[in-house]
C-alpha cells in the first residue's frame, strides 16, 4: 500500500508540474513614456500635431496596425502609453503637415515620419521605458 501511495503522489506531483509548465506567464505591464519633437518646417500645434505610434515591429507599412496611438500638440511634449505588455515595442512618429491625418490609416504620401532610433535603426523599447524621439522632414512616407 505504501508503494501505491508513493506512486500516486509522484504521479500527481509530475502531473502538477507538467500543467504548471503549460500555463503562459503573463508579461509585466509597464508604461512607455515618449517625449516627441519635430525639427522640420512647420508648427506643432492643435492642427499640425505629431502622432506617436507604438508597433510590435520596427518597420511599419501601410498595412500595419499600431498597438496604440497618441498625439502631441507642442514640441517636446510627452505622452504616456499605460499598461503596455508587448515587449518590445517600436515608436514611430508622423507629423501632420497638411492638418488632415488622424492616425486611423496610413499617412498621406510625403508626410514627414520618424522613429525612436539610434544610428538610423529603430530601437526596441521595453515596457517601463522613457524615450525621447525627434525627427525632421528629411524622411517622408512613400
Amino acid at each position: 500500500m505504501r508503494r501505491f501511495l508513493s506512486f500516486c503522489f509522484a504521479a500527481a506531483a509530475t502531473s502538477a508540474l507538467a500543467s504548471a509548465a503549460v500555463i503562459p506567464i503573463q508579461p509585466k505591464a509597464g508604461d512607455v513614456s515618449v517625449t516627441a519633437s519635430y525639427k522640420g518646417k512647420g508648427p506643432v500645434d492643435e492642427t499640425h500635431d505629431i502622432l506617436v505610434f507604438l508597433f510590435d515591429h520596427p518597420s511599419p507599412t501601410g498595412e500595419s496596425r499600431p498597438l496604440a496611438v497618441m498625439s502631441v500638440t507642442k514640441n517636446g511634449q510627452t505622452v504616456v502609453f499605460k499598461g503596455v505588455t508587448t515587449d518590445p515595442v517600436y515608436v514611430t512618429l508622423v507629423y501632420d503637415e497638411k492638418a488632415d491625418y488622424d492616425g486611423t490609416r496610413a499617412p498621406s504620401p510625403g508626410a514627414p515620419i520618424g522613429s525612436y532610433s539610434k544610428a538610423g535603426k529603430p530601437v526596441p523599447v521595453k515596457p517601463g521605458s522613457k524615450v525621447v524621439a525627434s525627427f525632421d522632414d528629411s524622411v517622408r512616407w512613400k
